[in-house]
């Protein structure tokens, strides 16, 4: 996924770290005229995965890599000195939360990459057409969505979901945190999910998460026609500085598609452009949530 090599956020953690060390290291080979990776292997005498996997963000360098990677390149010996320190500040910091073997058994492939991609992002716009936005979810909802879904794996494949998904909204309560521009159609709104009850609490929940300022929220009502019908969520996600590449993941019948390839990347900004045309405004959205609450 060339949207992995995405970074720079202004959150101090080790993903973060990981990935503008490898944008640095991306720099230095490209500076010193290597245009490939696999030019810069065969000189560094080590698999191109090598080289991707350390560029990309997914894995720290060991020191005999590092030193062939200086030489190479030549890289003066002050430059030396501060990578190798942001190497040993980045180290210190940790894996991110998500990275376990629990947490790749429950979330395997392309599943986990939200959780890197939403760390690391500085606006998310979301469509979660037929569900409340996973970031705004309260427990219960998440636990009844789980039951119906989830019911054939174990007790603790369930638990760890649920864990995760409520984990994943730290970022909306952290000290700098994402723009969140989310979109959601009436009728996921309006379906019953785990109960009245449960229901209430949920659009309570959604009400109160706007009023944070980063936070917004859009309904697509049923009047709007064909725009009601787009089910299938879609994000994209900006990332902080002018050379970030944004990324965009599509829900396909067999797996979530990400990428940043720009074509596909304005053709999800322009269907976020005709949702917003055929949406509520906020506040047209808050009174909507307040009448269905009423409903229930």
């Amino acid at each position: 996924m060339r949207g992995s090599e995405v970074s720079a956020s202004g959150n101090t953690n080790a993903l973060t770290a990981l990935r503008a060390f490898g944008d640095e290291l991306r720099r230095l080979r490209t500076g010193a005229g290597f245009r490939t990776q696999e030019s810069a292997a065969a000189k560094l005498k080590c698999s191109q995965s090598k080289v991707s996997y350390v560029e990309a963000g997914k894995r720290w360098p060991d020191d005999d890599l590092l030193r062939k990677m200086f030489r190479v390149y030549g890289v003066d010996a002050s430059t030396q000195a501060d990578i190798r320190a942001s190497v040993r500040a980045g180290q210190s910091l940790g894996r991110p939360w998500w990275d376990t073997a629990e947490s790749r058994e429950v979330f395997p492939g392309t599943s986990m990459q939200f959780f890197a991609l939403e760390d690391v992002a500085e606006t998310m716009w979301v469509h979660s057409g037929n569900y409340v936005p996973g970031l705004l979810q309260t427990r219960a909802y998440i636990e009844a969505l789980v039951e119906f879904g989830q019911r054939e794996e174990s007790a603790a494949h369930r638990r760890l979901f649920v864990e995760a998904r409520l984990k994943r909204q730290h970022v909306l309560a952290r000290q700098h945190p994402p723009t969140l521009h989310a979109f959601v159609l009436e009728a996921a709104l309006r379906v019953v999910v785990g109960g009245r009850d449960v229901m209430r609490e949920q659009l309570g929940s959604l009400r109160a998460a706007v009023q944070r300022p980063h936070v917004t929220l859009r309904v697509v009502p049923f009047s709007a026609g064909a725009a009601a019908t787009l089910g299938a969520p879609f994000q994209v996600y900006d990332f902080p500085g002018a050379d970030r590449r944004s990324v965009t993941v599509r829900e396909t019948s067999r797996s979530d598609e990400v990428t940043d390839e720009e074509g596909v990347v304005e053709q999800m900004r322009r269907r976020f452009v005709e949702l917003a045309a055929a949406a509520c405004s906020p506040e047209e959205s808050v009174q909507l949530l307040e009448g269905i609450e009423k409903e229930l």
